[in-house]
């Protein structure tokens, strides 16, 4: 019999992970949705179908045989798992992809594994509109046996490839994110200062747009079109400054303890601050563009530019 799957987190994230599950996985039985703020589960699992919304974690572990996590910031995770810890989770698959250090997937991975569950620590790489697209690079690591239960559901669902670290400790997954991250950063960072140098140059959001997308595949051109499209202020934040900011500093952590400057990287967190500063903690991660634009004396909206 095909296992029960269970989803918890409802961000943007989830909401695309969730719509490729129910469009293109094979379920006997409907997708289980939960949410801390029950709504957006529900409002979830009206746009999606074949899927149900639990009331409790409690009933999440009680009918769901693999439980995948993706939520925004490691001590809601932590305190998720204890909750989790608290129920019998005998022989139940945990599959966590939410941005955490490496030693709280570890420590994690422990917790579970000693009440006589598995975990597989699972972060992804790609922004909202790859989960919709089902274009997510998942990075699964884990006991090998783990990692196959989960499997059936990346490629070709909800991802267009792994990096399959079965075999290895979960924080090495989880290590992996965070160096990530740096390219992400360092990205974002790159794109917002050449599209603030076209526009004071004259040559306009549109023909850099056209340069990024002919010249990259992924990652810029995305950047580039939600910054340039003032997605940064108009909509629901990607990742919130705040969130990455804290991140950023456990990556700083991370390189200094090996001797490694990421200058580039720095730049790109000066940025996160200013904007914010200027725009408050929930501004989104893109808002990098906006502290550009005003270091280089234009609005941090970019609203008058086409």
């Amino acid at each position: 019999m095909a296992p029960r799957l269970a989803f918890i987190g409802m961000g943007l994230m989830g909401q695309g992970i969730t719509k490729n599950l129910v469009e293109k996985g094979e379920f006997e039985k409907p997708l289980i949705l939960y949410n801390r703020t029950r709504s957006r589960a529900e409002e979830q699992s009206a746009r999606i179908g074949h899927s149900i919304v639990s009331s409790s974690l409690s009933e999440v572990v009680s009918k769901a045989d693999i439980i995948w996590s993706c939520i925004q910031n490691e001590e809601a995770v932590t305190e998720m798992f204890k909750s989790l810890s608290s129920f019998d989770i005998r022989g139940k698959l945990f599959v966590e992809s939410s941005t955490i250090p490496a030693e709280t997937a570890d420590s994690l991975s422990k917790q579970i594994l000693d009440a006589g569950a598995e975990f597989v620590s699972m972060p992804v790489f790609g922004e909202p509109s790859l989960a919709y697209a089902g274009n997510l690079v998942c990075v699964p690591a884990g006991p090998r046996e783990s990692v196959a239960r989960i499997k059936p559901y990346l490629v070709g669902v909800v991802a267009k490839a792994i990096i399959d670290l079965s075999g290895e400790s979960p924080g090495k997954a989880a290590l992996l994110k965070m160096i990530g991250n740096v390219l992400i950063v360092s990205t974002m960072e790159t794109v917002a200062e050449v599209s603030v140098l076209a526009a004071k140059t004259g040559i306009g959001n549109s023909h850099i747009q056209e340069l990024i997308s002919n010249y990259y595949k992924v990652g810029p051109p995305i950047y580039a079109k939600k910054m340039h499209a003032g997605d940064y202020y108009k909509h629901e934040p990607m990742v919130e400054t705040s969130k990455a900011i804290d991140l950023s500093s456990k990556v700083l952590e991370l390189a200094a303890s090996v001797g490694v400057p990421l200058k580039g990287y720095e730049v790109g967190i000066e940025h996160m601050v200013a904007a914010r500063d200027y725009a408050g903690p929930k501004a989104d991660i893109l808002s990098i563009y906006g502290a550009v634009r005003m270091e280089s004396n234009l609005k941090f909206q970019n609203s008058d530019e086409k």
